[in-house]
This record gives C-alpha cells, sequence and structure tokens, in this order.
C-alpha cells in the first residue's frame, strides 16, 4: 500500500524538479569528495607503504625473528 502512494506522489506534475544548478553544484560537490578520498588513500599509500622498506619487509615475511622493523 506504502508503495501505491509513493508512486502516486512522484508521478504527480507538481513534483519537484532540481534546476539546473543544483545538479551542476551537487556534481562539484561529489567530484570534491571523490577527489579527497583519492588523495587520502594515494598518500596513506606513499607514506606508509612504499617509502617504507623495513614496513614492506615485515609485511611479507610476518613475525620472523629476521623481519624486525
Amino acid at each position: 500500500m506504502a508503495y501505491h502512494f509513493l508512486y502516486i506522489v512522484l508521478t504527480t506534475l507538481n513534483s519537484w524538479v532540481p534546476t539546473e544548478g543544483f545538479i551542476y553544484g551537487l556534481l562539484v560537490v561529489g567530484a570534491f569528495l571523490i577527489a579527497g578520498v583519492s588523495l587520502s588513500i594515494f598518500t596513506f599509500y606513499e607514506d606508509c607503504y612504499w617509502g617504507d622498506k623495513a614496513y614492506r619487509k615485515f609485511l611479507k615475511e610476518g613475525k620472523k625473528s629476521s623481519a624486525k622493523v
């Protein structure tokens, strides 16, 4: 029953239609969000993984006595 009400609300002629500026703004906000998350992931791997040879060796060899950091 609730689905019928939702269908009626969404198909009426007085439905809210977002403006073109709102859509572009949402696109820009999404792009900055994706760029920020990507940059955060990249800097983590650059600082904590790729640039730290001893840490990579520790991850590769596990908790062996020869893999001291």
